[in-house]
């Protein structure tokens, strides 16, 4: 299916001590978007809490190019919920996308979602050949059933942060979520405020650098605190949903 036009086109990704990846996510994002976009803005927002040159690096970029934009989440407004949520509120342009930026996913499979802005108000990503570590995998397919058993979810992955969202869609719905529940809630609302949902393979690929603030090292399982976190989130969704 052809583009039909060149949109305009906010893209943002949440960063946390990710000094060896968002240049290569910035330089990728800008390459995909002079390509296919008619006007184009790059927003990273990056924890408080981060300890390393991220946020450096970002204002160094920001110099060479003004469409970069850095955006600081409070140190007491912790998750990347709340980062997404900080995004979508800063875009400029009604087509957002995001993504991790990690680097797992080839932003040239951006180009996949464009033909289909126009019939779909979410155009949502699953992960193809899923390159991660067994624990994780395991954990994410025990995550998504849950989720789909409580909340009704039918999409294959619903914490694939390769995502693009018609900013229209927050006239009717409202994020709650702060923490790891951020990307699936979005998913849970839309589905039930009966918006339309496209979904696409996009293939994914091992971190090369960094590592995931949400595991305890050496054996790719959540953080205890961050199951806590996670099941508080799903009651308050819940409850919120029944009210």
């Amino acid at each position: 299916m052809p583009i039909r036009m060149k949109p305009e086109i906010t893209v943002f990704f949440p960063a946390y001590n990710e000094e060896e990846n968002i240049r290569i996510a910035i330089d990728n994002a800008i390459s995909v978007l002079r390509e296919t976009a008619k006007s184009y803005e790059i927003l990273i927002i990056v924890y408080r809490g981060s300890i390393d040159n991220t946020i450096k690096i970002v204002k160094e970029l920001m110099k060479k190019e003004k469409r970069i934009k850095l955006l600081i989440q409070p140190k007491n407004k912790k998750g990347v919920g709340y980062a997404i949520k900080m995004g979508f509120e800063a875009a400029k342009y009604d087509l957002i996308f995001y993504s991790d930026a990690d680097n797992q996913f080839n932003l040239n499979e951006f180009k996949k979602f464009l033909p289909y802005t126009k019939d779909y108000d979410i155009i949502a990503g699953y992960r193809i050949n899923r390159q991660d570590p067994f624990m994780r995998l395991l954990t994410s397919k025990v995550y998504n059933i849950i989720v789909r058993i409580i909340f009704g979810v039918k999409e294959k992955d619903v914490d694939c942060a390769f995502r693009l969202v018609n900013k229209s869609i927050f006239k009717k719905i409202r994020l709650i979520c702060n923490l790891g529940l951020g990307t699936t809630e979005i998913l849970v609302k839309t589905r039930r405020a009966g918006f339309k949902i496209k979904q696409i393979g996009v293939h994914h690929y091992p971190r090369r650098a960094g590592s995931s603030v949400f595991e305890s090292k050496g054996i790719n399982l959540p953080k205890p605190k961050v199951v806590f976190d996670l099941l508080k989130e799903m009651a308050a969704l819940w409850k919120e949903l029944h009210k």
